[in-house]
């Protein structure tokens, strides 16, 4: 039986064992298949489409990947919501990874969560919430010793509160500022447009567009000339709106040739990706087929392997039946010759006069039928008075069972009480009516047999009343 419950528990903990590491291993390449397709979307400015794969990304990542992944694809999620001007759904989305951030020890990631949240309030004109959430960032930049970042911080905020007045600008140009605060020709475009909405700053509005037309930035240059144009033309100087309207149209021409190509390279960039991601579905289908076919491999080789354990244990089931259907035609068999005796030896009682109750003067060997008898029928301590009559026991069993002296004699450790339990199970007696006849217990009947069993030499396969009967 152990052998069976072996073959059945081996292959169930190998099942479970093998297919759950698999499983999530493809979940985390499927994850960064995704992560990779949210990525191209966002430098697509397919906005809404990054967005619906990143919460994806978030319901297949919750089991297989760490906290500071989820933080990084909320910052995600909450930068393109900055960008479509969903302010309070950023919030949101940045307090979420500012938290998973503070819980994963990531202080650096965490202060740039919190300057978000300011930059989102500041698009909202929130200005409590600004100088909040800016102070808090460079707080915890201070704590942590963080120079270079608390350098930036510290330029941003007070660029902030300086330039409070022109917030009623474009917010996407205000957010592009913000994270180029080094680039010189991207400011002078912003103070340039500004000054120009400004009639006592007509000379500052002109001197800052000239700066922005002389970068190199085919973008910037076409936008400066575009508002040097306009701001002539308002003047009334035509020389300079002849001048800035030829300029722009040659900027304009150039910029639109390289969005040409700049849309063939994306039309192709957009091509080849989604090659790739159909090459990359195809691969991971592949894998879940491979994954399925493994586990139904693992299943099938299962199944035969129960199929082998019930077919072994309904053999041995059947062998150990015939088996007690043998030993119990034996037993009835010679009780039906016990049974014979002891009515001769009534009759015979009959025949002489003798009454049943002198035992004393019955024949030794007549004796020792009846002993056996009312052993099997009901065993109790102290029905074999002595040695005398355990001889004649021993004898009427070689009789009636076969005799078993050679097998004994040939084992010299075997005790008085070894040589007993052998010729009672060789009768066979089971294990209660032997500890009944010598007022022990059943089990110290069982130890006493094993014990017999390797003085004797025994195999454990085999047992002692097998070995006494061949």
């Amino acid at each position: 039986m152990k052998k069976v419950w072996i073959i059945y528990i081996v292959p169930i903990c190998l099942l479970c064992f093998a297919c759950q590491p698999t499983m999530k291993e493809t979940d985390r390449k499927e994850v960064y298949a995704l992560l990779k397709q949210a990525d191209s979307c966002s430098r697509h400015r397919q906005e809404k489409l990054a967005i619906e794969k990143y919460f994806e990304i978030l319901e297949h990542s919750e089991q297989v990947e760490t906290p500071l992944f989820r933080a990084d694809i909320y910052k995600k999620i909450g930068t393109l919501y900055l960008y479509r001007n969903l302010y309070v759904d950023a919030i949101d989305m940045f307090r979420r990874s500012a938290t998973l951030y503070q819980q994963t020890g990531a202080w650096k990631e965490e202060a740039l969560a919190w300057r978000n949240i300011g930059r989102a309030n500041l698009m909202r004109h929130r200005s409590d919430s600004i100088i909040h959430y800016y102070q808090r960032a460079i707080g915890l930049a201070e704590e942590m010793g963080e120079h270079e970042l608390l350098n930036d911080l510290q330029r941003e905020y007070q660029f902030v509160c300086s330039k409070n007045a022109l917030l009623q600008t474009d917010s996407r140009l205000w957010l592009h500022y913000l994270d180029m605060l080094d680039t010189s020709d991207a400011s002078y475009l912003l103070f340039g447009s500004i000054m120009a909405n400004q009639p006592l700053h007509n000379e500052e509005a002109e001197e800052w567009l000239l700066k922005a037309a002389g970068s190199k930035d085919l973008y910037i240059r076409t936008n400066a000339y575009r508002k040097l144009y306009d701001f002539s033309r308002k003047t009334g100087d035509a020389e300079k709106t002849a001048r800035y309207s030829d300029l722009y149209i040659q900027c304009a021409d150039s910029l639109e040739k390289n969005s040409s190509l700049s849309i063939s390279l994306h039309e192709l960039g957009e091509s080849y990706e989604k090659q790739r991601m159909e090459a990359e579905n195809e691969r991971l289908k592949n894998q879940q087929l491979e994954r399925t076919l493994y586990g139904l491999a693992l299943i099938a080789l299962l199944c035969v392997l129960i199929w082998m354990g019930l077919h072994l244990y309904i053999k041995e089931r059947r062998r150990r039946e015939r088996e007690l259907a043998r030993l119990m035609q034996q037993i009835r068999e010679k009780e039906s010759v016990i049974e014979d005796l002891r009515k001769h030896q009534h009759e015979k009682e009959k025949r002489e006069g003798v009454s049943s109750t002198c035992e004393g003067v019955l024949p030794k060997r007549y004796k020792a039928f009846d002993l056996l008898y009312r052993l099997k029928m009901e065993p109790r301590y102290g029905m074999i008075a002595d040695e005398d009559e355990w001889l004649e026991v021993y004898a009427v069993i070689n009789l009636l069972y076969g005799d078993i002296v050679g097998k004994l004699e040939k084992c010299s450790q075997l005790t008085e009480q070894d040589v007993r339990i052998c010729y009672l199970l060789h009768a066979r007696l089971g294990n209660a009516e032997i500890a009944a006849l010598f007022n022990v217990d059943a089990r110290s009947v069982s130890k006493s047999k094993q014990r017999i069993k390797k003085k004797m030499d025994i195999t454990s396969g085999q047992l002692l009343e097998e070995f006494l009967m061949k």
